[in-house]
């Protein structure tokens, strides 16, 4: 071991630089740069790995602009839908514009509907009492 320590000692630059050659060499191949990944914490990723992650999240935010846009278009055809129906309402009640005479014509017209309806439904339940011989 004595003569292998002096023969490194006389031939010192003959090994150190071999041995600095092979260091930087595992150190400018052996570490990739890496940062922390942004959809997924806590894990490092290299360069191609975020432009994979980057454009798997870009295509996440193309589904959810996609699904805000249809869910957009639903919200605009359900109000067409109510204001046709508030308009249908509106024409049934006063002939055109909402006034307090058409109120009244609606609000006298759901009454009277609704008598109607109440003296059917208590007609039916009388002739059921009478029939069962409890009235």
């Amino acid at each position: 071991m004595l003569k292998i320590w002096k023969w490194i000692e006389y031939n010192r630059f003959l090994v150190v630089a071999p041995i600095g050659a092979v260091v930087i060499w595992l150190i400018a191949v052996g570490c990739t740069a890496t940062v922390s990944s942004p959809t997924t914490p806590g894990v490092q990723v290299n360069a191609p790995q975020l432009e994979v992650e980057f454009q798997i999240w870009q295509k996440d935010q193309e589904a959810m602009m996609i699904r805000f846009d249809a869910a957009g278009k639903d919200l605009k055809r359900q109000e067409e839908a109510q204001a046709k129906f508030l308009q249908l309402v509106v024409t049934l009640a006063s002939g055109g514009v909402a006034d307090l005479p058409g109120l009244l014509q609606l609000l006298v017209g759901g009454g009277l509907l609704g008598a109607i309806g109440d003296n059917i439904r208590k007609r039916g339940l009388i002739a059921g009492l009478k029939r069962n011989g409890s009235g």
